[in-house]
């Protein structure tokens, strides 16, 4: 068998091993699931909510006026939740926490929310965060834009990738 077609089935196998199964495949989406199962009862959108009810201490996340871990509440049944909407949702309220309201404070004045502004005009090429019709590159054009810092800009770029890589497969 020549090498070359020897690889191409290697490739083939190992991508078959590590690739999703078809039951597994889809993605959560957090804010699809916070607004339609915690909105209701909570603050209307996660950030809200993080920034108003909990904290972040040694890495955890917790109910700010409970001290109770977030996962652990989770776990406990609040939400009914199953496993894999908790690791979602316990994910995206902990970057939204560690994140701060950089968005809040420095965009929304002009944008609307992060995940509005991300999913409408901006996709993910080769790893590069890209204007969706401009192709320009993101990081590249917030350094002079939206009075950030120079720390904050990349900061910015994940806040605005994690919006694309949390959507909901379709």
């Amino acid at each position: 068998m020549p090498g070359f077609l020897r690889l191409l089935i290697l490739c083939v196998f190992a991508t078959l091993a590590v690739a999703p199964s078809g039951a597994g495949a889809d993605v959560i989406d957090p804010h699809q699931l916070y607004e339609q199962r915690c909105g209701n009862c909570h603050e209307p959108h996660a950030g809200d909510f993080v920034h108003d009810n909990l904290v972040l201490s040694d890495g955890e996340v917790l109910g700010r006026k409970t001290g109770r871990e977030l996962r652990a509440f989770l776990d406990a049944g609040h939400g009914n939740l199953i496993a894999d909407e908790i690791a979602s949702m316990v994910a995206h309220l902990t970057s939204i926490q560690q994140s701060g309201r950089l968005f809040r404070d420095k965009c929304i004045i002009c944008h609307d929310r992060a995940v509005e502004l991300a999913r409408h005009h901006l996709i993910i090429t080769d790893g590069e965060l890209v204007g969706r019709y401009s192709k320009r590159n993101i990081e590249r054009f917030l350094s002079g834009h939206g009075r950030l810092t120079d720390d904050e800009v990349p900061r910015m770029v994940d806040v605005l990738k994690r919006q694309l890589k949390t959507r909901e497969e379709k």
